[in-house]
């Protein structure tokens, strides 16, 4: 888990973590995907990352779940799952999918927060 304290330190930040818990639930209910789970995050990467991993799992079974949906609206390639999961190989599939979606949706927001803050200056 490389990144996991700058990670930690943008989810600690309350605007940050406030935009994060919103692009993230935007993301899983364009997908078709419950997200009500969003609601109840505290800003802890541990805590997040084992929430996303249980909510994945938990709904891996239902019909109208579609994993690859989720990871391409919130924009993880196949080609890059498949190299996280080699290179984690000791980690199970829906904690590296995790941790994957942590990081993507976290750095979209910062990205536009950082291009509006630009467009102001």
């Amino acid at each position: 888990m490389e990144n996991l304290p700058e990670i930690t330190n943008q989810l600690s930040s309350k605007g940050l973590f406030d935009a994060f818990k919103i692009q993230l639930s935007k993301d899983f209910e364009q997908s078709n995907f419950p997200a009500d789970f969003v609601n109840s995050l505290e800003p802890d990467y541990q805590s997040i990352h084992q929430k996303i991993a249980v909510e994945l799992q938990h709904n891996e079974k239902k019909t109208d779940f579609n994993l690859m949906q989720l990871l391409y609206r919130i924009d993880i390639s196949e080609a890059q799952l498949k190299r996280y999961l080699s290179e984690n190989i000791h980690e199970t599939y829906f904690n590296v999918i995790a941790e994957l979606i942590i990081k993507r949706v976290l750095q979209k927001v910062v990205i536009k927060r950082y291009y509006k803050n630009n467009e102001h200056n």
